[in-house]
């Protein structure tokens, strides 16, 4: 029988974030088709290398937001000084920006957007608090919408148009954001302090979290970023649209994290937790694993009408689910342990893991180019998937884990047949303990509780 402290809070929300996520992939589709066809290879490719090294730098400016800050909010500390100094850092890091880059004017949109950002952070950070993460991705699909609609204003800008497109976007969704939210942001700051102390501890916890946040983001997709100096622009944007279409795959892991952040940092019971987090492993790994089977299924026919001139990705999008599969795990796991205010614990191992990863990039993309760099990336993951299990005491989830993704490499070969995978893939899990009934059960109940009359 459940604890009483855990009967289910948070779960319908997080069934609708994961709903409205699967909206947002879609609208994001849109976007990287009207990329694919306003825009040549250079000017995209160009683009996204510059958002991928911008996106570095702002997890790294965020400073744990929203992952330490939730957590930082949820057991009651001084959330004022944290907020007055991250404000500092970014006015700070924006006029030190200007003054390097000012000659750069096609980088200026992404520069001044920067403040903007750290208020958008702030907002999710509130609505994670609240369980309300459907709003989150809610806002997230506002975002791809205006993205879209000013890319086509924009069209004739070239890769200037791109990132005014992007930062425009961002800068709407949260001044919206910082007004739905005014009271919240107005008791943040009504007082003004900035106590070294607190300012100190949440730092040092923080920066670990935006460590591990760059390192996650490297073994996703900013190694992109590497691309760009290693290879072209062109098979930057062939990247930057794999590894699109392969996150679909992370659209679990990402919801239930979303849940796992803010009940972690809730539940004060250790077993619970545990328990907690091994079932949320077990239902990331099934439903994960499902997408990636459909996704590598119908791959050909997709591209070939909606992406007729990325035709031949194919296999670097299963390659890089293949790897997914493992990230997706590690995923769940460095949010149980970023609730907890504890992602020191795994802060060496995924550092590792992107270290690693940026070593293999440096000795394959010159030689076998996105082939190079979707394996590098594979290789990484698992490595990193090695040690996490270690610091959970699941190190025993290991074998199992890397057979399920063969499923993936089955269902690609067998094509739009591929889809019947998903059957053997279920018993198979019952078997080596990866699922169990009432895993199944939850799911079914989780459902059936966002059509039932409350």
């Amino acid at each position: 029988m459940k604890p009483k402290q855990y009967d289910g809070k948070g779960r319908k929300e997080t069934l609708y974030f994961f709903l409205l996520n699967f909206v947002s992939k879609s609208v994001t589709y849109v976007v990287l088709l009207l990329l694919a066809n306003l825009f040549t290879l250079q000017y995209y490719g160009k683009a996204a290398h510059a958002i991928s090294l911008f996106n570095i730098v702002l997890l790294l400016l965020l400073v744990g937001i929203p992952e330490t800050f939730v957590s930082w909010c949820v057991k009651k500390r001084d959330a004022s000084s944290v907020a007055y100094f991250l404000t500092f850092l970014a006015l700070f890091f924006v006029a030190v920006a200007l003054a390097i880059f000012w000659h750069h004017i096609w980088l200026l949109p992404l520069i001044l957007s920067l403040p903007f950002f750290l208020m958008k952070g702030f907002s999710e950070s509130f609505f994670r608090i609240e369980h309300k993460y459907h709003l989150v991705q809610g806002f997230g699909i506002v975002t791809m919408i205006l993205y879209l609609l000013f890319l086509l204003l924009f069209r004739n800008l070239q890769e200037f148009g791109i990132l005014l497109s992007y930062s425009l976007a961002y800068f709407t969704v949260a001044l919206v954001m910082f007004c739905m939210l005014f009271g919240k942001f107005k008791k943040l700051f009504q007082t003004f302090r900035l106590r070294v102390a607190p300012v100190r501890l949440y730092f040092k916890k923080g920066i670990v979290t935006a460590i591990v946040s760059v390192s996650f983001a490297f073994l996703t997709w900013i190694d992109a970023s590497i691309l760009g100096f290693l290879s072209t622009f062109e098979n930057v944007a062939r990247y930057n649209v794999s590894g699109s279409i392969a996150a679909v795959a992370l659209v679990v892991p990402v919801a239930i994290s979303m849940f796992l952040l803010t009940r972690s940092a809730e539940l004060k019971n250790n077993k619970t937790a545990e328990s907690l987090l091994k079932r949320s492993i077990r239902i990331t790994v099934f439903l994960s694993v499902s997408f990636a089977i459909l996704i590598v299924s119908f791959i050909s026919p997709f591209l070939r009408i909606l992406f007729s001139q990325y035709v031949g990705i194919e296999h670097y999008i299963a390659i890089l689910l293949f790897g997914l599969m493992f990230a997706a795990v590690n995923h769940v796991i460095a949010m149980y342990f970023s609730g907890r205010l504890e992602p020191e614990i795994i802060l060496f191992p995924v550092m590792f893991a992107a270290l690693f990863n940026v070593l293999l990039d440096f000795l394959l993309i010159p030689a076998y180019g996105l082939y190079g760099i979707t394996i590098a990336t594979t290789i990484a993951h698992f490595s990193a998937l090695c040690m996490f299990l270690r610091k959970v005491k699941l190190t025993h989830y290991l074998v199992p884990l890397f057979f399920v993704s063969f499923f993936i490499i089955g269902a690609f070969y067998l094509h739009i047949f591929g889809i019947f995978v998903i059957l053997p893939l279920i018993f198979f899990l019952l078997h080596v303990g990866l699922l169990q009934k009432k895993d199944i059960i939850i799911i079914v109940d989780v459902i059936k509780s966002v059509f039932r009359k409350t």
